[in-house]
C-alpha cells in the first residue's frame, strides 16, 4: 500500500515538473546561486557542478530551528533516526536501518574520533554547531573516498575560517523547557554562547568560541535525586549532563598557499542517580541514613586539525589534513547521603575506562593536466589508532552484552592509498571512477571500487548515477570483549573478518523557474544496499552456554526517496518522502538447532518529511515549521521462550517543531523562540527492538521527553 501511495506520489509530480519546464526559460542566474560544497570534491564547488549528489543543511535553517547539537537537525532528516540511552546519557543514530557504525561523521573532512575507532559511533549530542557554516550528507557508500565503515553515507560539517567584516563579536542565550520541566536553577536546559572573529590582515584571521550547554535532566514519573523510597523512582528518567565545547583558529592564505590550525575541547558531565536506596549507617558509629551510590561519567575529546593547501611546479595542487585526536571515557563513583543532601565524604578521583588516541593524515593531489575535459586524483590516508578498555569497562557504561575481565590496549592501523578520475564531455557528461587499496595492521588487504556519472539533461536538469564498494572493520568491542563467570561466557573473535557491501544509487534532479518569481527544484532517488558477512553477537554452543561475534549476517536495503522545494517571493516550502525496505537473512544457532530467517522478503517502511518558512521582510522576522512522520517498521526479533524468530512491529509517530526568528537593530540583536515536539511524543511502543543478545523484545523505546518551549536571545556585534 505503502509503494503504491509513494509512486503515486511522484508520478504526479513527475507529470507537474514536465510540464511547468515546457513553458519556462533556462536561466544561469539560478545556478549561480548554488552552495559551494567540500564533500567528495577535488576543490570546492558548487552543488551543480558535483558528480556527487549532495544534500545541505545550511546555517539559516541551523539558526530557524534554534539547533545547538547535531542530534537537533538530523531527526527531521529522512530515513535518519536518534535514539537516546537513558542508563549512560549517550545516543545513537541510524541510517537505512544501519547503525553509526556504518556512515562517517566528519568535521571539515577529519573523522571524529569515538569509542571504536574515527567517525563512526558518533554519539551526536556531543557535536556544538555553534561555529558551523553548513552540514553536508551524502547517501550511500563512499568507501573510495573516505575509506572503510562508510557504507551508508557521510556526513560532513564543514565549520567558519572566514568573515567579511574586521571584527565580528557574537553570541546567544537559551533557555529551554524539558518537557514541561523548567526553572532557573534544577530544571530545563540552559545554554550560552559567545564567539570572537578579527581579520589580522587580508591574509591572516583567528576566532575563538565557548559553549556551556547545560541539560537539567528529565524527571518525569522520577524523583531526582533526593527522593529516599527505595522503589525504583529515585533519579532521573533522562540524565542530567553538563556540556562545555571550545574552539579556536588561526589561518593564513595567499595566492598558492594556504592553511589553518583548529583545536577543539569537548567536558561533558553526566549524572546518574542510583535508584536503589540504602538505610543503614554510612560511618562506624553514625546514625542511620538514606543513601546511595551515585556515578558521575565524564567524556573529554580532543580535536587538533592542520590543513596545508599549496601548489607545487605552478600546477599540481596538494591538500593535506594532518590531525591528532584524544577522546577519554571516565567515571567515579560516591555515596549521596540522601538524608544531609550532600556527598558524604568526597567523590573518588576520576577513572578512565575506555580510551581512544589517533593520528591521521589524509593528503591528495590533482590538477595534474591542464585540461577541461580530463582530471584525476591521487590520494592517500594513514590512520593509527590505540584503544583501551579497563577491566569490566562494558558494566560501567551501562552495557549489558559484553565486558572485559582485565585492561585490554591494542593499536588498530591503516595505510590506504586511492585514486580517482574525472571526465568532463562537451555533451554535458562527466564520469568518475575511483579505486582504493587499505593495507590494515591486523586484517588482510582490503579493496573498494567506485563508478559515478552525471549527465546534464540541460541546464536545468541532471542525471547521477553511482556505484561504490566499502568495507566495516570490526570494532574494539568485537575483536576483544572477554566476559566470562559463572554465569556468562561472552567473547570477542579476534579473528573476525571485515564486512563487505556495496551501494548503488541514481538521482533525477530537475529545477524550475518560472516569469512570477517561483523557484521549483525537484529530486527524485532510489538507492539499494547489500552487506555480507555481518557481524552479530551469536550463541555458539548451548552447553555451557557460550556467546561469541561471527560473521554471519547478510543486510539489504533498497527503496525511493524525493523531495520537492518551492521558492516563491518570501516563502520557501518543501516536502519529501521515501519508502525503504529492509531485508535480513540471520543465520543462528539456537538450542543446537540451525534457525535461518529468510531474506527474500523486504520489510518496508515509509516516512515523510516538510518545512515552510515564511519571511516577513518589513518586521525582519522568519516564521518556520519543520515537521516528520515515521512510518510503522517490522524487524525479526529472537523469542527465547520459544527458541524462535517472529516478526515485531513498531507503531509509527508525528514529530512537528515551530519557531519565529526576528531580528532588531539592524541585525544587531536576534530573538528566536519556538517549540518543540509539538504532539508531545514521549514514548514509542515496539515489539521490534531487541534488549540485548538473545534476551527477547522490549515494549518501548523513549524517544523525546514531550512538548518543550524555547526562548534565544542573541547579538551580532561588527566592526
Amino acid at each position: 500500500m505503502y509503494i503504491n501511495k509513494f509512486y503515486s506520489f511522484f508520478i504526479l509530480y513527475f507529470i507537474f515538473c514536465f510540464t511547468k519546464s515546457q513553458h519556462i526559460k533556462d536561466s544561469l542566474s539560478y545556478r549561480n546561486i548554488d552552495d559551494v560544497i567540500i564533500t567528495g570534491q577535488y576543490s570546492p564547488q558548487s552543488l551543480a557542478k558535483s558528480i556527487y549528489q549532495v544534500e545541505i543543511i545550511s546555517e539559516q535553517d541551523i539558526k530557524n530551528r534554534a539547533a545547538s547539537t547535531l542530534a537537533d537537525v538530523l531527526n527531521y532528516n529522512l530515513n535518519f533516526l536518534v535514539v537516546p540511552k537513558q542508563d549512560t546519557g549517550d545516543s545513537q543514530v541510524s541510517l537505512f536501518g544501519l547503525n553509526g557504525q556504518y556512515f562517517k561523521v566528519m568535521i571539515d573532512n577529519i573523522p571524529l574520533v569515538s569509542d571504536n575507532g574515527m567517525g563512526n559511533t558518533i554519539d551526536l549530542t556531543k557535536i556544538n554547531l555553534d561555529n558551523v557554516e553548513q552540514i553536508e550528507i551524502v547517501r550511500g557508500s563512499m568507501g573510495v573516498d573516505y575509506g572503510s565503515n562508510s557504507l551508508t553515507g557521510i556526513i560532513n560539517i564543514i565549520t567558519k575560517k572566514k568573515i567579511p567584516e574586521k571584527w565580528k563579536i557574537s553570541g546567544y542565550a537559551q533557555e529551554e523547557s524539558v518537557g514541561n520541566e523548567y526553572d532557573w536553577k534544577e530544571k530545563g536546559r540552559h545554554i550560552q554562547s559567545l564567539e570572537v572573529s578579527h581579520n589580522l590582515s587580508n591574509k591572516w584571521f583567528i576566532s575563538a568560541g565557548i559553549n556551556s550547554n547545560n541539560f537539567q535532566g528529565f524527571f518525569d514519573n522520577k524523583e531526582g535525586k533526593r527522593y529516599y523510597e527505595n522503589d525504583g523512582k529515585r533519579g532521573y528518567e533522562w540524565l542530567p549532563k553538563q556540556q562545555w565545547n571550545a574552539n579556536a583558529l588561526i589561518s593564513f592564505k595567499s595566492k598558492n598557499f594556504s592553511a589553518f590550525y583548529k583545536v577543539q575541547f569537548l567536558d561533558e558531565i553526566i549524572k546518574y542517580y542510583n535508584p536503589i536506596v540504602k538505610y543503614a549507617p554510612l560511618y562506624l558509629g553514625g546514625l542511620y541514613t538514606y543513601s546511595s551510590t551515585d556515578r558521575d561519567y565524564n567524556t573529554q575529546r580532543w580535536l587538533h586539525h592542520v590543513f596545508l593547501k599549496t601548489r607545487f611546479f605552478n600546477q599540481i595542487d596538494y591538500n593535506g589534513d594532518f590531525s591528532y585526536q584524544e577522546q577519554n571515557r571516565k567515571y567515579r563513583d560516591y555515596i549521596y547521603d540522601i538524608g544531609k543532601r550532600e556527598v558524604f565524604n568526597f567523590k573518588n578521583p576520576y577513572k578512565s575506562y575506555a580510551k581512544t588516541e589517533a593520528w591521521y593524515n589524509r593528503g591528495t593531489f590533482s590538477n595534474f593536466i591542464k585540461s577541461k575535459i580530463l582530471d584525476f586524483q591521487l590520494g592517500y590516508e594513514i590512520n593509527l589508532i590505540e584503544g583501551f578498555r579497563a577491566a569490566n569497562s562494558a558494566s560501567i557504561a551501562g552495557l549489558n552484552v559484553s565486558g572485559f575481565q582485565e585492561d585490554v590496549r591494542k593499536h588498530l592501523d591503516n595505510y590506504d592509498i586511492f585514486i580517482s578520475s574525472e571526465i568532463r564531455t562537451n555533451v554535458g557528461l562527466s564520469l568518475r571512477p575511483g579505486f582504493r587499496s587499505s593495507f590494515n595492521s591486523k586484517f588482510e588487504n582490503q579493496y573498494s571500487y567506485s563508478f559515478a556519472m552525471k549527465y546534464e539533461l540541460s541546464k536545468l536538469s541532471d542525471i547521477r548515477a553511482e556505484f561504490s564498494s566499502s568495507n566495516r572493520t570490526p570494532n574494539f568491542d568485537e575483536l576483544y570483549t572477554y566476559f566470562v563467570d559463572t554465569n556468562h561466557d561472552i567473547q570477542g573473535n579476534s579473528d573476525l573478518n571485515p564486512e563487505k557491501g556495496y551501494s548503488t544509487a541514481i538521482h533525477w534532479n530537475q529545477k524550475i523557474i518560472s516569469n512570477n518569481d517561483l523557484k521549483t527544484s525537484f529530486n527524485l532517488s532510489t538507492i539499494y544496499i547489500e552487506l555480507k558477512d555481518k557481524i552479530e553477537l551469536s550463541t555458539v554452543s548451548i552447553v555451557p552456554l557460550h556467546y561469541k561475534y561471527i560473521n554471519i549476517d547478510k543486510y539489504s536495503s533498497w527503496g525511493i526517496q524525493g523531495g520537492n522545494s518551492f521558492q516563491y517571493k518570501n516563502i520557501d516550502f518543501s516536502l519529501g518522502a521515501s519508502v525503504f525496505g529492509i531485508s535480513r537473512k540471520l543465520n543462528d544457532n539456537i538450542n543446537g538447532i540451525h534457525v535461518t530467517v529468510p531474506n527474500d522478503k523486504y520489510l518496508y517502511n515509509f516516512q515523510l518529511n516538510s518545512n515552510v518558512n515564511y519571511t516577513i521582510q518589513k518586521w525582519e522576522t522568519t516564521i518556520s515549521i519543520y515537521y516528520k512522520y515515521t512510518g510503522k517498521e517490522s524487524g525479526y526479533i529472537y523469542d527465547s521462550n520459544s527458541d524462535s524468530f517472529y516478526l515485531g512491529k513498531q507503531e509509527d509517530f508525528n514529530q512537528l517543531d515551530a519557531s519565529i526568528r526576528k531580528y532588531l537593530f539592524k541585525n544587531k540583536i536576534e530573538i528566536t523562540a519556538g517549540v518543540r515536539n509539538i504532539f508531545d511524543i514521549k514514548n514509542v511502543n515496539t515489539t521490534a527492538a531487541q534488549s540485548g543478545a538473545h534476551q527477547g523484545p522490549i515494549s518501548s523505546i523513549n524517544l523525546f521527553y514531550g512538548r518543550s518551549y524555547f526562548l534565544k536571545l542573541g547579538f551580532n556585534l561588527d566592526f
